[in-house]
């Protein structure tokens, strides 16, 4: 294991440490969840935490001491981060915070979620267990804006249409469904629109052949409308998604990703963007 990977595990590992959370028996009847393997189903409708080895803990024994020890090894993570800033080369640094930043933003997004619809959900009401959850969720969005000022880097918004698989990628998820193959996406996928796959589908049928620097227009387009949100790490995946929903030669990684879009010196932009807002235009 490379020295840069063990320094992000090491990073990581103080996220799911003692994370606290629990998975409502109404969450399987989305049929994402159904294929739980058995022996996962006792961390349902319980108050589940991390231990420090990450194994799932099922009392409901974290208090606020253990709390106060994880906003302080958060804190640490921003030392180290600091230090690597330092020591680090520029993509190597960029490489780790990045992911880093990933992964904080997803337990952030679950540790404001679990707060959220603790009334509605948790099988524990009372008032110290909200309170874990209260103190949990300050953790999180204390540490994420802290990572942010380090890094420079902005932490994104979840894509709700996205959020299923979000979930499936992070850690805690995959440590009880290990069986659950992981979903092949689609360009849809990547489009925040609530008609996502009808969006799809037209852009398919108008450019069915489209390569290159003209797939990259229409990238630019969409996100230029708040359609798509590319970040560090998503890139790879919507390369990946468009070869698989196109379905043809779309060209090399380098011709659409490396290529720098100059709207005022090339016809073929302001042509295919106005075709697209003409087909665009009857989903608002």
């Amino acid at each position: 294991m490379s020295e840069l990977n063990l320094k992000y595990n090491e990073l990581c590992n103080e996220i799911f440490r003692n994370f606290i959370f629990y998975i409502p028996m109404s969450i399987l009847d989305m049929e994402e969840f159904k294929k739980l393997p058995d022996e996962s189903k006792s961390v349902i409708d319980r108050i589940t935490y991390m231990d420090d080895d990450l194994n799932f803990i099922y009392e409901n024994s974290l208090g606020f001491s253990t709390l106060l020890l994880k906003s302080g090894k958060l804190k640490n993570n921003c030392f180290k981060l600091i230090e690597y800033k330092e020591t680090l080369s520029a993509s190597s640094f960029s490489y780790l915070s990045e992911n880093y930043l990933k992964q904080l933003e997803a337990y952030t997004f679950f540790a404001n979620q679990l707060l959220f619809y603790f009334e509605k959900n948790s099988p524990e009401k009372d008032s110290n267990t909200k309170s874990l959850f209260n103190c949990q969720s300050l953790n999180f969005n204390t540490h994420i804006a802290e990572i942010e000022k380090i890094t420079g880097l902005k932490a994104q918004n979840f894509n709700q249409q996205n959020f299923i698989q979000e979930v499936k990628e992070t850690p805690v998820f995959r440590k009880f469904s290990f069986n659950i193959p992981p979903k092949e996406k689609s360009f849809s996928d990547f489009i925040s629109h609530e008609k996502n796959k009808e969006i799809e589908i037209a852009i398919l049928k108008r450019y069915p052949t489209i390569k290159g620097k003209k797939l990259r227009y229409i990238i630019e387009f969409l996100i230029e409308k708040k359609l798509l949100t590319i970040t560090y790490g998503t890139q790879t995946e919507l390369y990946d998604a468009l070869i698989r929903t196109f379905n043809c030669n779309i060209g090399t990684y380098p011709s659409i990703f490396g290529y720098k879009v100059n709207e005022n010196k090339d016809s073929d932009y302001s042509r295919i963007t106005n075709e697209l807002e003409t087909i665009l235009n009857q989903y608002f």
